[in-house]
């Protein structure tokens, strides 16, 4: 089933005039995105892999019928599971075009969610936390969630991720850098967090949370995200949660608001194509 966008034709090309009129860099780099996105789309259905638009991606699907128009990123969500799967299946990869980013393909990448990222482009993130990346390309942005009963022990998961993984990436010298990052994966990503992520699961009742790490903190329900949907997305069905609006809802309040217009900010300053 396809929905339309639920935002006023005259305001969505307003928006569009202003954030994205056809042939700006930010167009272009949409229409990338799209592109990796239904190549995404296709190796999941061929792999019987559950995944749906989450975050702005699928307030972008819901309230303008594709991206938000200012939107220079795009966010999947699924659960633990099929992010395992997708990960084998990525590694095993015959294209040239899309590479599997995570701490196993790239020693310094430290976020505890993965990247597909283009290999035919770079891109220069704000602020520059990608800067010791092996890969470096215009990217989508894949969350595993998992049971989670306790938002005090993911927000303890976040600050040890945060500490041990995130501040260690700006060490200059490079073998202190790595060193320290070995070390922090092994005793904290592989012992502590993965303790906290054991005992959180205690008593979840349906209750899902991102891996500690991330900025979404706000818990997703199996009930929402049991099933899937397809919903217009530019040219595409796309799937997104089966109780999408009441999805955004737990997580943004009033969704369908538009926010304020002068307080965004690109997260993305420069692409370049090889």
């Amino acid at each position: 089933m396809i929905s339309t966008s639920m935002i006023d034709p005259l305001i969505q090309q307003e928006l569009r005039s202003r954030f994205n009129p056809d042939g700006s860099p930010l167009r272009c780099h949409q229409l990338l995105m799209l592109d990796m996105l239904k190549k995404i789309d296709r190796i999941c259905a061929e792999n019987n892999i559950k995944y749906w638009l989450s975050s702005g991606t699928c307030i972008g699907a819901l309230r303008h019928g594709g991206f938000i128009p200012w939107d220079d990123d795009v966010d999947l969500e699924m659960m633990e599971e099929d992010f395992k799967k997708l990960r084998r299946v990525m590694r095993c990869y015959n294209g040239d075009d899309l590479v599997w980013q995570d701490s196993h393909t790239d020693f310094e990448y430290v976020q505890p969610f993965a990247k597909i990222r283009d290999t035919r482009t770079v891109i220069h993130e704000i602020p520059d936390t990608d800067r010791n990346y092996r890969y470096k390309g215009v990217f989508i942005d894949i969350f595993a969630i998992r049971p989670s009963a306790s938002l005090n022990l993911y927000k303890l998961g976040g600050k040890l991720q945060t500490f041990f993984l995130y501040r260690p990436q700006y060490i200059e010298n490079r073998l202190l850098r790595r060193a320290t990052i070995a070390f922090s994966r092994l005793f904290v990503t592989n012992g502590l967090l993965r303790l906290i992520s054991l005992i959180d699961r205690i008593g979840s009742d349906g209750q899902y949370r991102h891996l500690p790490g991330t900025a979404f903190s706000r818990p997703r329900f199996k009930k929402d995200v049991i099933s899937t949907r397809l919903i217009k997305f530019e040219d595409a069905e796309l799937p997104v949660p089966v109780n999408a609006e009441h999805y955004l809802e737990r997580i943004y309040g009033d969704f369908r608001k538009l926010p304020s217009l002068d307080s965004i900010v690109p997260h993305i300053s420069e692409i370049t194509y090889r």
